[in-house]
């Protein structure tokens, strides 16, 4: 019996639904649930570990939260009645706000949402209509020391007189766009220029005076479908498309959810993802930058008929990897960085209308709040050769770095038989704590394929870190 030679899975290549599970690459997954990359340098970063949990930070409201926002002079978030603070307290009254937008100029912090009055702050703790009578804008934004609204009517694109807030000249207005469903979705200040979201396509606007502003550069047929969805990370801007996440430098723009679309060309992507969104829900879509995972997050309507946020997509943009997370972190109607005595924390707000909490993404706790996180991945397959020989196995061989305290992760073999059945297998590991393990499992039968499954869901002590499972065997014979 030949040797077959080892296959090491070590999980750095992320989530890959392009291609069958027997062609993946060995390090990338076929399925996964809130684990992500492990690069926590004291644990010798490698392998994966369950995502962090969330603490709340609030008090508890009955409405989703809309909205979270750090200004120049408070952290605030939005519930559908109110601009509230970060602790929950109502700052100013609003009616039916669901998808607020913010910006800060001149001291002053400012949030429009399409419905209200443009509202101001410049104590953090008091607001007023903003001065100047502009219009009911859905989006906000300042650039090169002006401030420019739009939303309030399709195409249309104002801005307040050079280095003003509340001077709203008639005259200050460029149309973007005069096309029909193609709307403004959204402004972002990036790099050195204002670009300008519509349905299906976007644009660079500038100028240095109140009468030079101009369009001075146009890139069609990739749109945005939520402002809340853009992201921007130093010299790259994420947002989300009709056709999922979109990675950009400003002018070329790659729809990264789809297979042959990621860096290099590879074929790496999550298509079956995308497909089971509810695509009708994508205006919903809100994103942050996560500086301590150096991560994009997007949430999103898993399901087509789900109508509130229940999916998280984690993109490490440095990796080109695809991570997912579900349960109650990721049930979420907004999300933002905040600035925490300088370090730089996730905050996230309920999407739900009971219950409802800012909570802050904290990977000191285990749990969602109080419910416990179940975190699994699967492999993709080690096959013996097709359906022209069968294996056996030798020894399987999980390494596992123990967790402080006593740690218990479920290891599970996914075998398809002679006859096609697939027959699952299950050991229970317990590695050291504080010590890479390696834990060996010894599988009785022999395979056509074997697919690994790795499951934890601990609800106290610390999280271990799978760093790789290895399939040593022998091939049985070939017909």
């Amino acid at each position: 019996m030949p040797q077959h030679d080892p296959v090491v899975h070590t999980f750095q290549g992320g989530l890959n639904e392009a291609l069958f599970r027997d062609s993946i690459a060995d390090d990338e997954v076929s399925s996964c649930a809130n684990f992500i990359p492990n690069s926590d340098n004291s644990t010798g970063s490698g392998g994966i570990l369950k995502r962090e949990g969330i603490t709340r930070v609030s008090s508890v409201q009955t409405e989703a939260w809309t909205s979270i926002s750090q200004g120049k002079n408070a952290t605030y978030g939005t519930t559908s009645t109110a601009i509230r603070n970060s602790a929950g307290t109502s700052l100013q009254a609003i009616t039916s706000s669901t998808d607020p937008d913010w910006a800060t100029m001149l001291n002053n912090d400012i949030m429009v949402d399409g419905v209200n009055a443009p509202q101001t702050s410049t104590n953090g703790t008091t607001f007023a209509a903003l001065g100047g009578t502009p219009p009911t804008f859905k989006y906000i934004e300042a650039h090169a020391n002006f401030l420019f609204g739009a939303g309030h009517s399709d195409g249309l694109l104002r801005w307040a007189d050079v280095g003003t807030v509340a001077t709203w000249t008639a005259t200050n207005a460029l149309t973007i766009t005069n096309q029909q469903n193609d709307a403004i979705t959204g402004l972002k200040k990036f790099r050195d220029v204002l670009i300008c979201f519509t349905n299906n396509n976007f644009f660079h606007v500038n100028g240095t005076t109140t009468t030079d502003m101009s369009i001075t550069y146009k890139k069609y047929g990739i749109g945005c479908t939520s402002h809340r969805s853009i992201v921007v990370v130093g010299d790259e801007i994420f947002w989300w498309s009709n056709l999922g996440l979109v990675r950009s430098n400003g002018f070329d723009a790659t729809y990264i959810c789809l297979p042959s679309q990621g860096s290099s060309g590879s074929l790496r992507g999550i298509p079956i993802t995308l497909a089971n969104l509810n695509k009708a829900r994508y205006t919903l879509v809100h994103g942050c930058w996560n500086e301590q995972q150096e991560r994009v997050e997007f949430y999103v309507c898993n399901g087509a008929a789900q109508t509130t946020v229940n999916l998280a997509i984690y993109y490490y943009y440095k990796t080109d990897t695809f991570w997912l997370a579900s349960g109650l972190g990721a049930q979420m109607g907004a999300s933002g960085c905040v600035l925490n005595s300088g370090v730089p924390d996730v905050y996230v707000g309920s999407a739900g209308t009971s219950d409802s909490y800012i909570f802050k993404q904290d990977k000191s706790t285990i749990l969602d709040d109080t419910t416990t996180i179940t975190a699994t991945i699967a492999t993709g397959s080690d096959n013996a050769g097709g359906f022209t020989a069968v294996k056996r196995p030798k020894r399987l061989t999980t390494t596992i770095l123990g967790a402080a305290a006593a740690s218990t992760v479920t290891y599970s073999t996914i075998t398809k038989d002679r006859d096609g059945t697939n027959v699952t297998t299950n050991f229970t590991l317990s590695p050291t704590a504080g010590i890479t393990t390696h834990n060996r499992s010894y599988l009785n039968r022999t395979y056509y394929s074997l697919r690994h499954q790795i499951s934890e869901a601990m609800a106290t002590g610390t999280r271990p870190v799978i760093m790789q499972i290895s399939n040593e065997g022998f091939v049985m014979d070939t017909r």
